[in-house]
């Protein structure tokens, strides 16, 4: 009870630490590397009249994730890194992929569909890194552990 309370209350400090950073000029400077690297990467896939969304509100989809793997207890160091870097590279390119849904007019709304998509992308990622000790979270309860041998009757003749 006390280590799941620790994890929760970790996991606030660090998704309140990572949402204080992203409005007080995380969200510019993402912006501004969105407008750097996104037209190049559209013009190459025949996207080039994209319009880039720099400063989305959606784009903070990193935060539940980054905070998630880092408190899941049971992930080993590798995974965790690499499962790190790359669900980051998986959101990002969630976020240029969303700013293909969006209409050409400036004033356009995003779909709900991929509104949707890219509010449970960061918890679907951390379910693959985490997925080892995820699975071992529902083990018991999708196949009971076998009987110890104590437990076992010899069934009747």
């Amino acid at each position: 009870m006390r280590r799941a309370f620790l994890v929760i209350v970790t996991f606030a400090a660090i998704t309140m630490l990572l949402t204080w950073l992203w409005t007080h000029g995380g969200r510019g400077y993402y912006g501004y590397f969105l407008k750097l690297v996104a037209p190049p990467i559209y013009d190459a896939i025949g996207f080039g009249d994209a319009r880039v969304g720099a400063y989305r509100q959606r784009y903070i989809n990193f935060i539940p994730f980054v905070g998630l793997v880092l408190v899941t207890p049971g992930i080993v160091f590798g995974r965790r890194l690499i499962g790190l870097f790359g669900g980051l590279f998986a959101l990002f390119v969630g976020h240029l992929s969303l700013n293909l849904t969006e209409g050409v007019h400036p004033k356009a709304q995003l779909p709900v569909v991929a509104s949707m998509i890219s509010d449970a992308l960061p918890f679907v990622i951390w379910i693959l890194v985490a997925y080892p000790v995820i699975s071992g979270w529902f083990a018991d309860v999708l196949v009971p552990p076998a009987p110890e041998e104590s437990d076992t009757v010899d069934p009747p003749r």
